[in-house]
């Protein structure tokens, strides 16, 4: 995209505000997605011809405490965990008319994903995880993840001013950050070090950050414990699509998802990383077709 796409919003009854951007076709089939840790509205630039020529509408809403929409913090009380997102989702879908979507879950935003499914089925039309975390996954299948990334988890559990700190890229994380390119899987490092790629994560990250890290350090936290309703209970049409170079969610989490959730498609892109989408989305595509 030449130009950053518009910035849609509405205000729930709290008067909390309620932001997204929308890609591709604007007459074309309804998604709604949510964005990875940290993440914003703007997670869907790359995405945007691609879903105008496969006629699909893509709603990327920031999640609450993420860019422009408002947090939750002083309005829900006990903590809704992963269903924090569930009544943004749906009032965007209702204002936009849409009684049913195709969810889309990308990375830390898999477990609002499969949380907002379970609840509302009646509103999914159906359920795609892209290299998507899993809450509650054991720690024995995580032993393929990047240190840096076991890392960042660690401290947002029992640090979380430092998991705050290594996400902002600030003080020695400045430096770290220039030099973390190199941990990544190889198909990864390829999307980090393409100009284009780069322009819109760099886009992406800051906006992310707008309102802080604490968003962010709460979804890290809460993949430590599974969601309140079983994978089993799962009855949408669910497709998992992840690259088998992951390093971030390696495959196995999303594997071990599969078999827990009737019926559900698995879908592996060989060679790909945890960031393929960003100059690849064709098999996100084909999945949707």
């Amino acid at each position: 995209m030449s130009a950053l796409p518009e910035t849609h919003a509405i205000f729930d009854a709290a008067g909390r505000r309620i932001t997204w951007c929308e890609y591709g076709d604007p007459n074309g089939r309804f998604a709604i997605a949510a964005h990875g840790t940290p993440g914003s509205r703007y997670q869907g630039i790359p995405l945007h011809e691609p879903a105008a020529a496969a006629g699909w509408r893509l709603i990327f809403p920031d999640r609450p405490g993420y860019g422009r929409t408002s947090p939750l913090a002083g309005t829900a009380s006990p903590d809704p965990g992963f269903h924090d997102w569930d009544d943004d989702a749906l009032a965007i879908l209702d204002h936009l008319g849409a009684d049913k979507a195709t969810l889309l879950g990308f990375s830390g935003g898999g477990g609002y994903a499969l949380a907002l499914a379970a609840r509302f089925p009646a509103r999914v039309e159906r359920l795609v995880l892209v290299c998507a975390m899993i809450p509650g996954t054991p720690r024995k299948t995580l032993r393929r993840r990047i240190h840096l990334v076991s890392a960042l988890y660690a401290a947002a559990r029992w640090a979380p001013g430092l998991a705050g700190a290594m996400l902002a890229g600030t003080g020695v994380f400045a430096h770290a950050r220039r030099n973390s390119v190199s941990a990544w899987p190889v198909a990864d490092q390829a999307v980090m070090n393409d100009p284009v790629a780069k322009k819109n994560s760099d886009l992406d990250g800051h906006e992310a950050r707008t309102q802080g890290t604490a968003a962010a350090v709460t979804d890290l936290r809460r993949y430590d414990r599974e969601l309140p309703e079983p994978l089993e209970s799962i009855t949408v049409p669910t497709v998992f699509l992840h690259g088998s170079a992951d390093g971030n969610v390696p495959i196995e989490v999303a594997r071990r998802a599969h078999e827990r959730i009737p019926g559900s498609v698995f879908e592996t892109v060989a060679g790909a990383g945890h960031l393929f989408l960003a100059q690849d989305p064709a098999p996100l595509l084909r999945v949707l077709r």
